[in-house]
């Protein structure tokens, strides 16, 4: 029983990733419907599904899935086009098979999840074109053999003992076979060998040569059957010294079948245990902070060496363990051709998704926590920026418009960006819509960026849609999009030029485990802040160079233009220090650039992120705690929450210096030194 659940199990995770990949073979499928190849993949990934439900007597599933593959097959045989309508009834039965899915993962059981009128819109689909043969029926609970030669379930790998060419194609009426295979069509032969299975699992030679179009079914077909009358040589040498392929297809083939298959080279390894090494890697890198420590206010040559090899060898296995929870963000992405072909219908638009640098890798807890923000920056991309036809075509554009999702890392974390060619932000109605609902003065929208007042759409309940849809004009959306990308280390931010498109950028830490991190000090107290939001430090010697004050708000001159100060001491009630010999940290945070004025900064390290209590993260203004190299705590700042904190407003943040210079005490000079000039 317990090797039946691990069966059940694996069906289910196998399934859910087959349904992911048919969302997006559908959606291709939709823009090129002349894919013969396309069509047999889908057709063949349906009949793995049907095949192993059946295997495990789950009629429901095996009944629905049954239907898709009807239409599927009258499909592929050009009984009838792919049309719009077609995909979207095949994608309706994807999310009954989801729910049927949903339902044994949960019970155990099919229940009572509502098929019917999913197959009947399958039947109604099929009559529209001329009859045809369908599929056999699915009454026998154990799966058949694809025509590809893929086994639909555990038993048929077991049973079946097919020749290759035989698991890869049947002949075909419309093409010429050779003499010998007109005999085996119409007669079953007599073997006088049998033909071992290859040990390794490989892929059938034959089925590679079809596949690649260097043989025919035919050919291939004959060429097994001189193999089973008593042929000692080999498929490819059959083929070959009968003129049916060439050396090059066959060299060509041999390659791929000799290539390790992914179920060789991977294996599947439970979450809980790659936490579980994630937090002993983490523990055993606070170990190695300490010892490095302690080793060197030693001093002895002969430790140093060994901690250095130490550090080295943590340092590799730590990145090791981290590659393992990591995953390409294309699993992310796999849901959103048809979320942007679904929105772009219902709004009645022409949408095309590019999705470039898929194989940007992020840690699996990432990929789960910025799944929903993502999806709702794609949803309102297609729904506010992106035209209808007729406005695009009236403005110049391709009635098609195009939505770009590109992803790269830099520096230690992960840029997402979603484009669109659409309308872009209108800075006026923003700026209008801030004035209307008190979020800023007149005066303060005179003196701000446009790309300040763009950051005004994550206030909770902005919204400047002119009527409210199931998608947007709420107002709730893109302020949760920020606060769940904040909440994990990241920052969203926002480009836009009207008429032309939006960019929205999101920037992900790697990992929530172990971040690079600056250590600062105030009045005495030890505080990491994350290096993502870092962007310069300066250093203020209060002599030749002064912090200033501008309405009350005490700022900095730097290049020109006014920078905001945020004095931790104050923020978090601490004995002040002076404005003498000062650092600031110029951050960037909640769409707002500032400076943390510092007693000092000390040095740069990896550290481990500790989760807090209730209590601590009640007070919001720290994202964590870590362990220093001395065995000493450490909060980590939020740094967002920091820029709130101050009141610090759109207004107020970095712009050009409005202080006449009769005012301005301290211009920058030999005491103002920039120690890091663009941090990353």
């Amino acid at each position: 029983m317990e090797e039946l659940g691990d069966i059940v199990h694996e069906f289910l995770m196998e399934s859910h990733e087959n349904l992911d990949q048919l969302d997006q073979d559908l959606v291709t499928l939709e823009q090129e419907p002349n894919s013969r190849e396309l069509i047999s993949r889908i057709f063949r990934t349906i009949h793995t599904i049907k095949g192993t439900s059946g295997f495990l007597a789950f009629s429901r599933l095996e009944t629905l899935t049954h239907a898709g593959e009807s239409l599927l097959a009258r499909l592929r045989d050009g009984v009838q086009p792919v049309t719009q309508e077609t995909i979207t009834t095949l994608l309706a039965m994807l999310d009954k098979v989801r729910a049927l899915l949903a339902t044994i993962e949960e019970t155990g059981s099919e229940g009572d999840v509502e098929i019917d009128s999913v197959i009947e819109a399958l039947q109604r689909q099929m009559s529209e074109g001329a009859p045809s043969a369908e599929p056999p029926s699915p009454s026998a609970p154990a799966p058949e053999a694809s025509e590809s030669g893929d086994a639909a379930s555990p038993s048929a790998e077991a049973s079946t003992q097919q020749p290759a060419a035989e698991t890869t194609a049947q002949p075909s009426t419309t093409e010429e076979s050779a003499p010998q295979a007109e005999t085996s069509a119409t007669a079953e032969p007599t073997p006088t060998r049998e033909i071992p299975d290859d040990p390794a699992g490989r892929r059938p030679l034959g089925q590679l040569l079809v596949e690649s179009g260097a043989a025919s079914p035919a050919d291939v077909t004959w060429a097994v059957q001189r193999q089973v009358e008593g042929d000692e040589r080999k498929l490819g040498t059959i083929l070959l010294e009968e003129g049916k392929t060439t050396p090059t297809a066959v060299n060509e083939a041999l390659q791929t079948q000799n290539k390790r298959s992914v179920a060789d080279s991977a294996i599947r390894v439970d979450v809980d245990l790659l936490d579980a090494l994630m937090n002993l890697v983490g523990e055993l890198v606070l170990a190695r902070n300490q010892l490095v420590r302690g080793v060197a206010e030693i001093g002895d040559p002969a430790l140093i060496r060994t901690t250095q090899r130490l550090n080295l060898i943590t340092s590799e296995l730590q990145e090791g363990i981290m590659k393992t929870r990591m995953q390409p963000i294309e699993h992310l992405w796999a849901k959103l051709p048809r979320v942007v072909r679904d929105l772009a219908n219902a709004c009645g638009k022409r949408v095309r998704l590019v999705m470039e640098g898929k194989e940007t890798e992020l840690d699996r807890s990432l990929l789960e926590a910025v799944k929903d923000p993502l999806t709702h920056l794609v949803r309102n991309a297609v729904d506010h920026g992106v035209e209808t036809p007729e406005e695009r075509i009236a403005a110049g554009k391709n009635p098609e418009g195009t939505l770009t999702l590109r992803a790269y890392h830099e520096g230690g974390h992960v840029t997402v960006e979603v484009t669109d060619d659409g309308r872009g932000i209108d800075v006026e109605r923003v700026a209008q819509k801030a004035i209307e609902r008190g979020l800023l003065r007149p005066d303060q929208v005179a003196t701000m960026d446009p790309r300040e007042i763009m950051m005004m759409i994550f206030q909770p309940g902005f919204s400047t849609a002119k009527q409210v849809t199931n998608v947007s004009g709420r107002g709730v959306g893109m302020d949760v999009v920020k606060t769940n990308i904040e909440r994990i280390g990241g920052a969203v931010d926002v480009d836009s030029t009207l008429g032309k498109g939006t960019t929205l950028r999101l920037t992900i830490p790697l990992t929530l485990a172990i971040i690079q991190a600056l250590t600062v000090e105030c009045a005495g107290e030890r505080y990491v802040v994350p290096q993502v939001a870092v962007h310069e430090l300066v250093y203020i010697d209060g002599e030749t160079t002064k912090i200033e004050y501008a309405s009350g708000t005490p700022v900095y001159r730097l290049r020109g233009k006014l920078l905001p100060l945020v004095r931790l001491d104050r923020v978090l009630d601490l004995p002040p220090a002076g404005d003498k010999g000062v650092y600031v940290v110029v951050l960037q945070a909640d769409g707002r650039r500032f400076g943390m004025v510092v007693d000092r900064v000390l040095n740069t390290e990896e550290v481990v992120v500790k989760a807090l209590t209730a209590r601590f993260k009640d007070i919001g203004l720290y994202a964590g705690a870590t362990i220093l190299g001395d065995g000493k705590v450490a909060l980590i700042l939020d740094v967002a929450s920091l820029a709130r904190r101050s009141h610090l407003s759109a207004g107020q943040t970095e712009r050009q210096a409005a202080v006449p210079a009769t005012e301005s005490r301290g211009k920058r000079g030999d005491g103002d030194r920039r120690l890091i000039p663009r941090w990353g």
